[in-house]
């Protein structure tokens, strides 16, 4: 009789999650005189695992114990299954170690990056909203002066108008007053009609000089007070048109405008600042969900590296049975070669003296001091709504709750925004040369779209170009962001031009799958750009 030994030695590519690769067999032969033969043969890669390999070879190893073995049999154990347990199959178990402890390695050292990043982040997102706080207050100052401001110079217009009104009744009165002195009333005077010189007399002329005396003097006085109410009448009107021309001028003049100016100033300039806390907020959102996704990704990984039975080669444990069931085999087969002792004792002795050379390290405490418990965050610590009167302003504590969810804004005020325009619907082809429409520029924005490559071209391939001034490059304006495929790739150039630089940006370094469609979102806030894919941040600047 015979029976086959299939062993099989794993080639150097590391096992990965899905299967395994193929390897080498070694097909061991021991016929029923004892003597034993070898031959090499590439494994499929649908053969049986590695360790199912092993366990056959260890039943089959105890089937040798109970033959005595011819010396070239003995060789073929010391040359060949000796040294193919201990190279390949005891190699690729510390090869499994070492990739699975530098995968978890660089898992956790992405996620404290990603952590750290997200920390840097918050802080941005709180000095931004700190600032967005701090400029609605001024603000709100600024409407209480510019109501003031108001409020003075109605109560000034109203003044202005009654002085102009009592000096204009002032005036008339003075005229009438002096249109009544320029009447003059005599009395009518008694002249005799004859007179005789002869008789001695003068006729009475004496008398009537005294009266034409009296007459002159009283039309001397009624004359006086006649032209000094005249002046009085014409200063009067004088005096009321000066003040109501003063009124009137200071009515159609804004004497509120610098007031007005400064806080428009200041409300734009809020404005803007409330757009940089907003992307702030949402971008430290999406680094915060990119952590809580990298650490959730942590978590599943040490559960299976801690798992067992998995038939893969992640499971630490497996793998220290494994190293049990090699050094097992190992002493059994030395045991064969050199006529030892084959007892069950004895193996077990021989292979508890060979430990596990590896410690796994989980990274245990470098993954407690991150996490994701935390359901809402503050940052000013304020939220302002805004009226159209400092009254109607109000600000209010605020905290905004957090979602990790991959369907969910991170963020409420990473809904929907005012400001968002949609250019170019679902499925439309983009045609080169033609223009979207235009949108109002901001220093802080942020561009999405959902692109799906279905071949590569040579040369430059533009998606698309907002620009400001109407030119390709490379000052600011010219590309507010632009973005083209490298090249005969799916990879993408994206540029975003500054006043320091026309034609900053960032190129992710991964390519678009082609025939499948993918998010792109450009966020530029306070000068820097973000470019993310999936949701998953690809490049910064």
């Amino acid at each position: 009789m015979k029976f086959t030994a299939v062993f099989g030695a794993v080639a150097a590519a590391r096992i990965s999650r899905e299967g395994h690769t193929g390897s080498l067999s070694a097909q061991v032969t021991v016929s029923a005189d004892g003597s034993l033969s070898k031959t090499l043969a590439r494994a499929a890669d649908d053969t049986r695992t590695r360790r199912q390999r092993l366990a056959l070879l260890q039943a089959r190893a105890e089937e040798m114990a109970k033959t005595k073995l011819s010396p070239d049999a003995k060789s073929v154990i010391d040359t060949a299954l000796l040294p193919t347990l201990k190279e390949e199959i005891q190699g690729a178990v510390l090869r499994e170690f070492t990739t699975t402890q530098d995968m978890l390695s660089g898992k956790v050292a992405g996620l404290q990056s990603e952590s750290s990043a997200a920390e840097n982040a918050r802080g941005v997102a709180v000095n931004q909203d700190k600032a967005l706080d701090e400029c609605r207050t001024e603000e709100v100052g600024l409407m209480r002066e510019l109501e003031q401001c108001v409020s003075d110079r109605e109560a000034k217009i109203k003044s202005d108008a009654e002085a102009c009104e009592q000096q204009r009744a002032a005036a008339v009165d003075a005229c009438a007053a002096r249109d009544a002195a320029a009447d003059i009333e005599l009395s009518a005077l008694c002249i005799e009609t004859k007179c005789n010189l002869a008789d001695g007399n003068s006729c009475g002329v004496n008398a009537y000089k005294t009266i034409m005396d009296g007459v002159a003097a009283t039309v001397a006085e009624k004359e006086r007070v006649y032209n000094q109410k005249s002046a009085v009448c014409s200063k009067a009107q004088d005096d009321a048109a000066t003040t109501c021309a003063a009124a009137e001028q200071y009515s159609e003049t804004d004497s509120c405008a610098s007031q007005r100016e400064v806080l428009g100033s200041k409300t734009s300039t809020c404005d803007h600042s409330s757009e940089s806390a907003s992307v702030a907020i949402c971008s430290f959102g999406g680094d915060l969900k990119s952590k809580c996704a990298d650490l959730s990704e942590v978590n599943e990984l040490v559960a299976e590296i801690k798992g067992s039975s998995r038939e893969d080669s992640l499971s630490e444990p497996d793998r220290q049975a494994e190293w049990a069931a090699v050094q097992r085999l190992t002493c059994l087969l030395e045991a064969l070669r050199d006529d030892g002792d084959l007892s069950t004792e004895a193996t077990a002795a021989c292979a508890d003296a060979r430990k596990y050379p590896r410690t796994f390290d989980y990274m245990a405490e470098a993954i407690a001091a991150i996490n994701c418990d935390q359901q809402s965050f503050s940052f000013s610590g304020y939220s302002w709504i805004m009226g159209s009167t400092a009254d109607q302003c109000s600000r209010s504590a605020a905290t905004l709750p957090f979602s990790s969810g991959a369907d969910q804004q991170a963020f409420p005020v990473c809904g929907e925004n005012p400001n968002t325009q949609l250019l170019l619907g679902e499925g439309s082809e983009l045609v080169k040369g033609t223009s979207l429409g235009e949108v109002q520029a901001s220093q802080n924005y942020e561009v999405s779209f959902v692109v799906t490559p279905h071949q590569t071209r040579t040369g430059w391939a533009n998606l698309i170009h907002f620009t400001q001034s109407g030119k390709n490059c490379c000052d600011e304006g010219d590309r507010m962001p632009a973005a083209w495929f490298f090249t005969d790739t799916t990879r993408l150039h994206i540029r975003s031009g500054r006043k320091d630089g026309g034609n900053d940006g960032c190129d992710p370094t991964e390519q678009l799958p082609l025939g499948k469609a993918t998010k792109v979102d450009i966020r530029v806030a306070e000068g820097k750009m973000q470019v993310f894919y999936a949701g998953s941040k690809v490049c910064e600047t």
